[in-house]
């Protein structure tokens, strides 16, 4: 697949309605900015993917949706269906299988830093998206996970 396929299958209306990136944003671009980001405060994807992951998968398996890990409460809302990811190589077959794979692709998550008071939400297909393609998103999609406030939120920056 070529970044340009790639690319279609984020604007809006072609694997989601609102998209993972805007309508002018380039895929390289987003990443490497979120990278840089991400570098300078020597925090990687697979640190925010593994915590995020943890946190979601303790709500999903609790009978309340909801989960306290350390000053971190999750909630999770389970969806009928679940997302494809756009690196999938066969979106009518199959979901996408590099790294570790897709989980919670069937979930939005909602996470209070209960020493802060910070939040954010997201969806769970990111936890995939952050650990195996370094993607939060474009800054111009609705569902997009900022990597320095996720960090924040998740403890690993200084509350700013």
């Amino acid at each position: 697949m070529t970044v340009e396929e790639i690319e279609a299958r984020m604007r809006p209306g072609a694997f989601s309605r609102s998209g993972f990136l805007g309508l002018n944003e380039r895929l390289a671009e987003v990443i490497s900015a979120d990278a840089k980001a991400l570098s300078a405060l020597h925090i990687s994807c697979a640190e925010l993917a593994a915590k995020l992951d943890e946190l979601v998968r303790a709500a999903e398996a609790s009978p309340t949706r909801r989960a306290r890990v350390g000053a971190l409460e999750c909630q999770v809302q389970v969806h009928q269906g679940f997302q494809i990811c756009p690196w999938t190589p066969d979106p009518h077959h199959a979901q996408c299988d590099a790294g570790l794979g897709v989980r919670h692709a069937s979930v939005d998550w909602h996470i209070t830093n209960v020493e802060t008071a910070e939040q954010m939400k997201g969806p769970g297909l990111v936890i995939h998206l952050i650990r195996d393609h370094a993607f939060f998103e474009g800054p111009m999609s609705p569902n997009r996970v900022d990597p320095l406030h996720l960090a924040r939120v998740l403890g690993k920056l200084p509350n700013s």
